[in-house]
């Protein structure tokens, strides 16, 4: 087990975690777990990515790899952790759920979903709140821009494009985000066709218009990816075109091949200055692809009503330029649970061929 500061990424194998910023919390860090220890029944594999309000880990339970999602300790971290999980058991219990958004499992051995969205269990004292999603492969987006910065046009689209129809389908259910980062996504790059493929696993602050302003918390986003209508103390409003302000920093990002604000070894006074100041990084790539540069630029103006007017807007315009995401590649074999269903048939009915034949020789 280790200690990890979630605002200058220092690390300590104990508890003894100090740094020599005034502004750097370090000693208040949570614990992150490692490989073989365990949370309850699951056995943690490694961790995926810290965030701000929780960590991710790759991990095993009942012998099947899934994802661990576990909320940092303090009341809004937990909050936030089981609305996520809430949203997500509803979709899926409705059947509406997307594929751009985790697929929920029961966090205990003997429950469902209906019953448990979410999981607590004790921890060195603390009560920690988790939930279990399906495993699929990937990487957190951040850790792609770290090794390869400047990604294919094509490949950098398709990811914003994959992000805003999980944004869209949020907007859809009455939900706002309002924390788009890249930490928050899992990307795999599939070979044929070459396309990225993207899984928003982390929701945001998960709150209705109704709800949004008595649940906004600044910590659980970082400074340099939160909208400028954000960082000020006033009331926080319900504005489809405040996640397109996200979308627009990655897609930013991407294009630039760094964060459109710079944060690193920065407080978060003084990242919110500079966003505040629209002190964005100078975008690069106006000769190349300058119409994604403009719509990038577009989506992160400073004022909301100049801003694209939602998610599906934004999409829309980088489809008119890069055409709809190539549709995934169908397997040559029938899905695991058709080949269950057929296998149960041929034993059900060689079973009864048995009981058949048993009888007819008994007959005789």
């Amino acid at each position: 087990m280790k200690h990890v500061c979630l605002l200058c990424e220092r690390t300590s194998p104990d508890s003894n975690l100090y740094c020599q910023e005034t502004y750097c919390p370090a000693e208040m860090s949570p614990s992150i777990l490692g490989y073989g220890e365990w949370i309850g029944d699951i056995e943690i594999i490694k961790p995926v990515i810290v965030l701000r309000s929780a960590v991710l880990y790759e991990a095993t339970h009942q012998k099947k790899k899934v994802f661990l999602k576990v909320a940092h300790p303090g009341t809004e971290n937990k909050e936030r952790l089981k609305r996520e999980a809430e949203f997500l058991r509803d979709i899926q219990l409705k059947r509406t759920q997307s594929k751009y958004l985790p697929t929920l499992l029961p966090p205990y051995a003997n429950t469902n979903l209906k019953v448990d969205a979410y999981g607590k269990t004790m921890l060195q004292g603390h009560l920690l709140y988790f939930y279990l999603f399906e495993h699929v492969e990937g990487q957190p987006l951040r850790d792609i821009i770290t090794e390869n910065p400047q990604l294919w046009i094509n490949h950098v689209c398709w990811i914003v494009i994959g992000l805003a129809y999980a944004t869209a389908f949020l907007h859809s259910k009455g939900i706002y985000h309002y924390g788009l980062t890249p930490e928050g996504v899992l990307v795999r790059f599939d070979t044929e066709p070459n396309v990225p493929r993207v899984l928003l696993f982390d929701l945001g602050i998960v709150s209705d218009a109704q709800t949004l302003n008595a649940n906004w918390y600044p910590f659980f986003v970082l400074p340099a990816y939160t909208a400028p209508e954000l960082t000020s103390s006033g009331k926080v409003r319900p504005e489809y075109a405040t996640d397109v302000y996200g979308l627009g920093l990655i897609l930013y990002e991407l294009l630039v091949g760094e964060p459109a604000f710079n944060f690193k070894l920065q407080s978060d006074t003084e990242v919110y200055r500079t966003v505040q100041r629209n002190r964005l990084v100078r975008m690069t790539r106006v000769e190349d692809v300058k119409t994604v540069a403009d719509i990038a630029t577009k989506a992160v103006d400073p004022q909301i009503a100049n801003r694209q007017q939602d998610a599906t807007v934004l999409a829309k315009q980088l489809l008119g330029y890069f055409g709809e995401l190539p549709g995934e590649k169908k397997s040559r074999w029938p899905a695991t649970k058709t080949i269950m269903v057929v296998v149960a048939a041929l034993l059900a009915i060689a079973f009864l061929l048995a009981v058949v034949i048993s009888l007819n020789n008994f007959a005789a």
